[in-house]
């Protein structure tokens, strides 16, 4: 449709068009800060902690202890799920970050992996992220193979004393490889980090040239309604990295 200058309501509607576009943009705006502010002073412990976690699930895969792999890239997993997506991205949806501790606190009390685990993709089909369309390098479906082939095994590991073959902990390596550099990759560059430029989260600069002081997402007080199970010990000292890997969940 072309615009006829001539035409006062023609002029009316392209002006209401614009200040539309100005209410839609200020919106889009106002969701995304809070998950750059997440992202932005907590992204880099949580990256740190990803590292850790995953570098010790390769070294029991080559040791040839495919069993403490697994347990470990589901590990991995539950971190990025939890702290790079599910937190950041319900701040973004609700506007608030009280409100989004209310509904973690509320409704994921219970079962806090299971319920991540059928969140995720509604979460982040918020945001235009198709989880289900993300495919390993077989071609099976990443999160399907994770929620019906991983989380089994990995459960009958911790649970039961389960074997594992050295397949099965690829395959668990490759499920937390692929969500890490894949969804949360896709998440950064649509709340505009440049990871590749800047090397961390918290040189990322908004547009109101803010950068970020980097904290620790696994230093904050620990509410007495939350539940106990995010990540306490450290992935690095040997006596306490099994019972981390190890730790009951439902």
């Amino acid at each position: 449709m072309s615009r006829d200058p001539d035409n006062w309501y023609e002029e009316e509607y392209w002006e209401e068009i614009g200040r539309q576009e100005d209410i839609d943009n200020a919106i889009k705006n106002l969701s995304q800060q809070p998950i750059r502010d997440f992202l932005g002073i907590y992204g880099d412990a949580i990256d740190n902690r990803l590292d850790d976690v995953i570098a010790q699930a390769r070294y029991a895969r080559q040791g040839g202890f495919p069993q403490f792999a697994i347990l470990g890239a589901v590990t991995a997993i539950e971190l990025i799920t939890r702290y790079m997506l599910i937190e950041p991205l319900l701040q973004g949806a609700f506007l608030s970050d009280s409100w989004a501790k209310i509904l973690t606190r509320h409704i994921l009390q219970r079962r806090k992996q299971a319920a991540d685990r059928d969140l995720l993709p509604s979460v982040l089909g918020m945001y235009d992220i198709k989880l289900d369309e993300l495919k390993l390098s077989d071609g099976s479906q990443l999160w399907k193979t994770f929620v019906a082939v991983i989380v089994p095994k990995r459960n009958a590991i911790a649970h039961e004393g389960g074997r594992a073959t050295p397949g099965d902990a690829d395959l668990a390596l490759e499920c937390a490889n692929v969500l890490r550099k894949e969804v949360v990759a896709q998440v950064a560059k649509k709340m505009e980090f440049d990871l590749e430029k800047n090397a961390s989260w918290h040189n990322h600069c908004d547009a109101h040239a803010v950068t970020y002081e980097p904290k620790s997402l696994f230093d904050r007080p620990a509410s007495k309604t939350q539940s106990t199970s995010s990540p306490s010990a450290d992935p690095k000292e040997p006596n306490g990295i099994l019972k981390y890997w190890t730790r009951k969940i439902s």
